[in-house]
């Protein structure tokens, strides 16, 4: 088991002390034993914790809902079907996402293959116009 002094923590977890200190203070990560010498000291469950919040929060995820991830595992009924609809609507925000990268990949790809782009439409209104006529096709 490794053993981590708050610095060789934050650096491992890619943040920083003070938000290691943050966490701890609001409850996401449990308070650190202290060493001999009164330094903060986590161990590899600590470090996975760490890696599962910022996780949660590169995909979208508020404080608050990865406080609730955590305590998943031992959470009342209400509290999962709560969850899970905010996980169906990041998922649904991030397909929509996908759906617009690939429109723009696609306008992209008939741009590279345009003989002349003298007088061509801009990317913009291309995108918008492809947009209106999906949302009139549906």
């Amino acid at each position: 088991m490794a053993s981590f002094k708050i610095g060789e923590f934050a650096s491992a977890a890619g943040v920083s002390r003070d938000t290691i200190r943050h966490y701890e203070r609001i409850g996401l990560l449990p308070a650190a034993s202290r060493n001999g010498a009164g330094y903060r000291v986590y161990g590899d469950a600590d470090l996975e914790r760490l890696q599962f919040i910022r996780l949660a929060q590169e995909t979208g995820f508020c404080l608050e809902h990865t406080r609730q991830l955590l305590e998943a595992s031992t959470a009342n009924q209400e509290r999962i079907v709560e969850l899970l609809r905010v996980t169906r609507e990041k998922l649904d925000a991030a397909k929509g996402n996908v759906d617009r990268l690939a429109q723009v990949e696609q306008i992209l790809a008939d741009l590279s293959i345009e003989q002349t782009l003298t007088g061509s439409q801009p990317l913009w209104t291309r995108f918008r116009t492809e947009s209106l006529l999906e949302g009139r096709a549906g």
